[in-house]
C-alpha cells in the first residue's frame, strides 16, 4: 500500500494538540486529580484561553487518531490474517501498555504509594485500540458482507452530526467531560465521538472515500468549523464550564450538538486539505512521524516535570510566570524534549524498533 504522507503530516500536527492539551491542565480550574496545578487564582482571560484551547483539541484530536489507526486495520488483517495480525496488535500495543502499568506499580510500591490507586491515565488510548483490534478480528469472523457505500456528502455528515450530537447528550446526561471510569481507561463523554470515528475509518479504507471525497466539503464544514469555534470563547467567558459538567440540561444539549459538528467539520477539513495541500514528506517531516507514538507514550512524565518546574519556579526558570505563559512554554519545552527522548533515547534501544515502530 503505497504510504500517505498526509496521513503522517496529519499525524504530527495531532500529537502536537494532545501535548499542548495536556500541558494546559495545569492552568484550569476544572482539572480535578491532575498534579501539579497552578497555585492561587487563574485569571479570568488565561482561563478563557486555555480552556478554549483545550475544547477544540478534545473535540477532534484524539478522534482523527482512532479514525487513522481504524483505516489501517482492513489492510492489515486482509495481509496478514487473524493470527499474525492480533499477535502484532498485542505486541505493538499491548507490550508498551502493559509494560508502563508494570513500571508505575513498582513506582508505587517503591514510594509506598497504593498500587489499588493506580489507573491507566493516558494509557486508555492504547487500551482503546486493543479492543478496536479484537472487535475488528471478531467482526470479520462472521465474514458479513457489506454493500459498498458512495463517500459521504454534505447531507450524509449532517446527519452524522446529527446523530453524534444526540447520543453525546443522552452519554453526557449522566456523565460530564473529563469524567472517566474504569480505573481512567474510559471517558463515556467521548465513547459516541471515538466510536464514530473508528467506524468511519473502517468504512473509508472499505469503500476509498480517500480517493473520492470532494475538496468542496470544505467550504460548507469551513464555514460551519469557523462559526463553532468563534462561540467557544464566547460561550466560555459568558458561561464558564458549566456546560461541560453533564447533566440533562439546555448547556449540556447545547455542547453536545456544538462539539459533534465542530468535530466532523475540523476532521473533514484537514483530512481534505492535508491529502491535497501536503501530501508530502521530507527529512524533518519523516523524522517527526516515525516518533509520533513514542511520544504519545513518553509524553505525560515530560510535561509534568516542566508543570512542576514552572509552577514551583528554580534554577533558570523564574517562579510567578503567568499562567497562560507558563502554558505556552511547558508545551514548546515538552515537544522538543519528548521528540528528541524519542529519537535520539528510545529509538537506540534494542528490539524497540518490533514493539513501538
Amino acid at each position: 500500500m503505497k504510504r500517505l504522507y498526509y496521513f503522517d503530516n496529519i499525524k504530527i500536527v495531532l500529537i502536537l494538540f494532545v501535548i499542548f492539551q495536556h500541558s494546559g491542565m495545569a492552568y484550569v480550574p476544572v482539572a480535578e486529580g491532575w498534579s501539579p496545578s497552578f497555585p492561587g487564582p487563574l485569571p479570568f482571560a488565561d482561563v478563557v484561553v486555555v480552556n478554549t484551547f483545550l475544547a477544540v483539541s478534545a473535540s477532534f484530536a484524539m478522534a482523527l487518531f482512532f479514525f487513522i489507526s481504524a483505516y489501517f486495520l482492513p489492510g492489515s488483517f486482509d495481509r496478514k490474517g487473524r493470527q499474525k495480525f492480533l499477535r502484532d496488535r498485542f505486541v505493538r500495543i499491548g507490550i508498551p501498555l502493559f509494560g508502563i502499568v508494570a513500571f508505575l506499580l513498582i513506582l508505587m510500591a517503591a514510594v509506598g504509594a497504593n498500587p489499588a490507586t493506580l489507573n491507566i491515565g493516558w494509557l486508555w488510548f492504547l487500551v482503546f485500540l486493543l479492543i478496536l483490534a479484537v472487535a475488528y478480528s471478531f467482526w470479520r469472523r462472521f465474514n458479513v458482507t457489506i454493500r459498498p457505500l458512495s463517500c459521504p456528502r454534505n447531507g450524509t455528515l449532517m446527519l452524522a452530526a446529527l446523530a453524534l450530537g444526540a447520543a453525546n447528550f443522552v452519554v453526557r446526561g449522566w456523565y460530564g467531560e473529563d469524567q472517566w471510569v474504569l480505573w481512567h481507561a474510559v471517558e463515556p463523554a467521548h465513547v459516541p465521538l471515538y466510536v464514530l470515528f473508528m467506524i468511519g475509518g473502517i468504512l473509508a479504507y472499505r469503500n476509498g472515500w480517500l480517493d473520492e471525497v470532494s475538496p468542496s466539503l470544505v467550504r460548507t464544514w469551513g464555514i460551519i468549523t469557523i462559526i463553532a469555534l468563534c462561540g467557544i470563547p464566547v460561550g466560555i467567558a459568558a458561561l464558564g464550564v458549566a456546560a461541560f459538567g453533564g447533566g440533562f440540561t439546555a448547556l449540556t444539549l447545547l455542547s453536545s450538538f456544538w462539539e459533534a459538528f465542530l468535530s466532523i467539520g475540523i476532521c473533514t477539513c484537514m483530512l481534505i486539505v492535508f491529502k491535497h495541500r501536503w501530501n508530502v514528506t521530507g527529512r524533518i517531516k519523516a523524522t517527526l512521524a516515525k516518533n509520533v507514538y513514542t511520544v504519545y507514550l513518553i509524553q505525560i512524565p515530560i510535561i509534568l516535570f516542566w508543570q512542576s518546574r514552572f509552577i514551583q519556579g528554580g534554577v533558570l526558570i523564574p517562579g510567578g510566570l503567568p499562567p497562560l505563559l507558563q502554558f505556552v512554554l511547558v508545551g514548546v519545552l515538552a515537544t522538543a524534549f519528548c521528540f528528541l527522548i524519542s529519537n535520539y533515547i528510545v529509538r537506540k534501544i534494542p528490539y524497540a524498533d518490533r514493539v513501538i515502530f
